[in-house]
């Protein structure tokens, strides 16, 4: 029987506070750059409350899909259930340190502890143009071994002049990119247990995720 006692609970998901509309007429505005709205609304039968939601896909922590590439690419509800969950690598970049105020390429040099059917999660303290970058070659790499997905926190998925070869290598060979992680760096051991569902909706480009690691105590 798995013991969660045996693990902590690390949520790598950023907490979203969209707008709402409640239905006194009262808006309470929310924190997100990209359109986020809830209208609050009574259902009738049961006079219990319920939200319309106006948003999109990338909004939050949020896994994007091979469907975000093309349309022949599998959707949220296409993907196999297990390429979301599984043994992850958690790969700290802080010894990446920007030069001249530009992140460096995370090349594959810097991922020689990555194993096959990872999930890989990196992080970096790092903000703006400052934060490291996945160079093609590096996604390229990751894909051959394969791995089942990517992660990143203030990491960013492309190169300055990459034209998106980073998602190609990855969305491509049906490896999901992880987009928005917080807390990456509270995490203290190397290997966890990751954890973030996609919604279960057919044709969906990317969906809105709770992820978590499950790091051993001992």
């Amino acid at each position: 029987m798995f013991d969660l006692e045996k693990y902590r609970i690390i949520d790598l998901s950023s907490e979203i506070r969209p707008g709402i509309l409640k239905v006194n007429g009262e808006y309470l505005h929310g924190n997100q750059n990209r359109r986020f709205e809830l209208r609050q609304f009574v259902y009738a039968p049961d006079k219990m409350l319920m939200h319309w939601v106006e948003t999109e896909t990338h909004i939050g922590t949020h896994v994007e899909l091979p469907a975000h590439l093309t349309q022949q690419g599998k959707s949220s509800a296409e993907m196999p259930l297990e390429s979301f969950f599984g043994e992850a690598i958690v790969l700290n970049f802080t010894h990446l340190k920007p030069e001249n105020s530009m992140g460096l390429p995370i090349l594959p040099s810097h991922l020689g502890k990555v194993r096959k059917k990872d999930i890989v999660l990196m992080w970096s303290p790092y903000i703006g143009d400052e934060q490291p970058h996945i160079s093609p070659a590096a996604a390229k790499y990751l894909a051959q071994k394969p791995i089942k997905m990517v992660g990143v926190q203030n990491i960013k998925v492309e190169a300055p002049s990459s034209s998106f070869a980073t998602h190609e290598n990855l969305l491509k060979n049906e490896i999901s990119l992880i987009e928005g992680l917080v807390n990456l760096d509270k995490v203290k051991k190397e290997r966890v247990f990751y954890i973030g569902l996609p919604l279960n909706v057919v044709g969906l480009d990317s969906s809105w995720i709770r992820a978590m690691a499950l790091e051993p105590k001992d």
